[in-house]
């Protein structure tokens, strides 16, 4: 029970006795134990209100220093309330940029405190450093003196607001701008045709600005009758509230040209459904129905031509066939070709090539052309000369493909019959240049043998002359030498005319010397007498052209002859000779033109080997000389085998395909022929029935290898 305090005169008080003042103490005690149950009561009451509001809310005192901080507050800051009471808030939530701002604010608060509510928009900062905009409402809590204790600031997080609020005011403005973007022409008007806003398409179509157009019903450079069936067409939607399509609305251009444009009108209502405006949207029509005119043009070109067009999607579904593509598939003019996919029309090697190569390369470089084929009615191939394009959009995506293919059977079958003349002729002419070469090199060995037959024959009669006359001198010379003994055996002091012609002469010493003369002489007469029989075997021109020889016989011929080249040089050591001779027997073969292969073996072979070691130091070649092994076997019971070996700088495969063609030479002009080879490979091969083959490795050498028969089989 609350109990109401009782208005008692003072001077009643006066006469009161000491039991009713007891009486009286008694009943004001109760009335304070009874406020302060009310004060706690209201106390629990706001803290409940403070801790369960959704609001956050700070009380902070004139130091600035946080005394509430409520769960709220704890969730939009991310600070616990036990970091937060006693310190100065500002340090805490207030960027750095803000805080001289805010404190002013604060200390104003503090020092002309205000009782109606102040709202502030400030930037604050969380305990994870994110960034928000909060609208802070502070109120000022007063002691009974009037004087300011405390300030109760209650945040709110209004940053999506704000942005929301931002974005709705610039909605307009993008809405706008992008109406501003598109091509066609918008035009906003409003009651009686007045225009409210237009587009820059519009403006620019107009040569207006849009001040200029505001509340007028058209340009007046408009014709008359267009303006007026425009003032209609909007009174429609206007009226009826429905949308209005003009196929063809003509519109007068700020130049006077007058172009066809497709046009929708539409009504734009308010809450109460009533309409406040109307909004065209006009598409220059124009250009699309001048390009209509030429696809039809482009079209009627298409189904005339003789030559295969269609076009097919990403999938490779056919999109169109022309007259000429549908005749040579063998459809009819109306069968239906839905559903057809391109690989139908071809045979599986094409489907691959246009699969693995045009397609990837017309999306590449935007077309591929190649030779492909067709499948007719009846399954035959129909060779062609395809081009595949590929389409993009504007974006730059390909789109569909399109194909043109011609018929090329005639041309194909007049290309073989070319073809075959051209090879035929370039079969002849390859015959024609080795046989001619063949005669130019035959009559030069022809006549090179006849030379060095004649020159071996001529130095072979004095040689002989010279040879049979050495042993009858040397056996004079002795036979006086010994006379001579004698005489100085027996008259020790001859006459002083014949001791001062043994002292002119030195008697001695021509006794010692003359026969080493005559020895010096002989050695050279059977080098002589050598050569001349290796020429005489090399040139064959004393024997028949056919006949059973020793092959070792015309080989060591051959490197009598180049003894010279395989001398030591300044700037090189010998060229090592290394024989490696089997048991041959005879062979039948001809003998001056087999010596003419190997002579052209070992030139090359040594023309090689002294490039190689030009390139070379004395020490290097010293330390690996420069080496030809010759190696002579019997293959089988029928054919021998004779390999030249060098460890040369070998033959690069690209000369070596070429290395027995007619003409082919790596050497300077004037110095090689580019026969040596070839005719060598035409002697063994034609006229001995064997082969001739060579094996090489850069780096490492090159071989000759020739296989023959022992016994020919037939003879020319």
């Amino acid at each position: 029970m609350k109990y109401q305090k009782q208005n008692i005169p003072h001077e009643r008080c006066q006469n009161h006795s000491i039991q009713e003042t007891t009486e009286l103490n008694q009943v004001n005690l109760g009335c304070e134990l009874d406020l302060t149950q009310n004060l706690k009561q209201l106390e629990d009451k706001l803290c409940l209100l403070l801790q369960k509001n959704p609001l956050p809310i700070i009380e902070w005192n004139t130091a600035f220093e946080v005394t509430q901080w409520n769960p709220a507050a704890e969730k939009l800051f991310g600070y616990s309330k036990s970091e937060v009471i006693g310190r100065n808030f500002t340090e805490l939530i207030v960027p750095v940029s803000e805080r001289d701002e805010v404190r002013q604010m604060m200390q104003l608060l503090v020092q002309q405190p205000v009782t109606t509510n102040k709202i502030n928009l400030h930037k604050n900062i969380t305990k994870n450093q994110t960034l928000i905009l909060c609208e802070w409402s502070h109120n000022t809590i007063f002691d009974l003196n009037g004087q300011v204790v405390s300030i109760i600031s209650t945040i709110q997080d209004v940053t999506q607001i704000q942005s929301y609020e931002n974005n709705l005011g610039n909605s307009e403005k993008i809405y706008q701008q992008i109406l501003d973007a598109i091509t066609d022409m918008v035009l906003v008007k409003g009651e009686k045709s007045r225009i409210i806003w237009a587009n820059k398409a519009f403006r620019d179509y107009y040569g207006m600005s849009i001040e200029e157009l505001q509340n007028i019903i058209d340009a007046p450079f408009n014709e008359p009758d267009n303006t007026l069936q425009y003032i209609k067409d909007d009174a429609y939607v206007f009226e009826t509230g429905q949308t209005l399509e003009i196929p063809r609305e003509q519109v007068t251009r700020y130049d006077g040209e007058v172009r066809l444009f497709h046009t929708i009108k539409s009504a734009i209502f308010n809450e109460k459904s009533q309409v406040i405006m109307t909004v065209g949207v006009s598409r220059d029509d124009s250009d699309r129905l001048q390009t209509e005119k030429e696809k039809a043009k482009l079209l009627a070109i298409l189904e005339a031509s003789p030559d295969f067009i269609s076009t097919a999607d990403l999938a490779g579904q056919v999109l169109y066939f022309n007259k000429a593509a549908k005749r040579m598939l063998g459809l009819s003019a109306t069968e239906s070709f839905a559903g057809r996919h391109l690989s139908q029309n071809h045979p599986n090697w094409t489907n691959e090539i246009i699969l693995n190569q045009g397609i990837p390369t017309s999306v590449r470089y935007g077309n591929w052309v190649g030779e492909t084929a067709l499948l007719d009615a009846d399954g035959q191939e129909i060779p062609l000369s395809q081009l595949i394009i590929a389409h993009r959009s504007a974006d730059g995506e390909v789109e569909y493909f399109s194909t043109i293919a011609r018929d090329i059977s005639d041309l194909k079958a007049a290309d073989a019959a070319l073809r075959q003349k051209a090879e035929d002729l370039e079969q002849t002419l390859k015959e024609l240049q080795f046989t001619q070469a063949h005669l130019i090199q035959s009559e030069k060995m022809s006549s090179v043998g006849q030379l060095v037959a004649g020159v071996a024959h001529e130095i072979n009669n004095p040689t002989s002359f010279i040879y049979s006359n050495i042993e009858p001198a040397s056996e004079y010379i002795q036979n006086l030498l010994k006379l001579i003994q004698l005489y100085q055996e027996h008259y020790p002091q001859p006459v002083k005319v014949i001791q001062d012609q043994i002292a002119a002469i030195d008697l001695e010493f021509l006794s010692v010397d003359l026969p080493k003369l005559l020895s010096s002489l002989k050695m050279g007469a059977d080098r002589i007498k050598k050569i001349v029989l290796s020429l005489r075997n090399f040139s064959r021109m004393d024997e028949a052209e056919y006949k059973t020889v020793d092959i070792h016989s015309g080989i060591d011929s051959t490197l009598t002859i180049l003894e010279h080249r395989l001398k030591a040089q300044h700037n090189r050591p010998a060229i090592v000779v290394i024989k490696e001779y089997g048991n041959l027997p005879l062979v039948e073969c001809y003998a001056g033109q087999l010596n003419q292969v190997f002579m052209n073996i070992l030139v090359n072979a040594l023309d090689a080997l002294e490039e190689r070691d030009q390139q070379r130091s004395l020490e290097e070649a010293r330390q690996i000389p420069s080496t030809i092994r010759i190696h002579t076997s019997v293959a089988d019971t029928q054919n021998i085998v004779i390999r030249f070996i060098d460890n040369g700088p070998g033959i690069p495969e690209h000369i070596l395909k070429r290395l027995f063609d007619p003409f082919f030479t790596t050497k300077p002009v004037g110095v090689g022929t580019g026969l040596g080879l070839s005719i060598s490979y035409q002697i063994v091969v034609d006229k001995h029935q064997g082969k001739l083959t060579c094996i090489s490795t850069p780096e490492q050498g090159t071989e000759f290898k020739i296989e023959i028969p022992i016994y020919l089989a037939s003879r020319e």
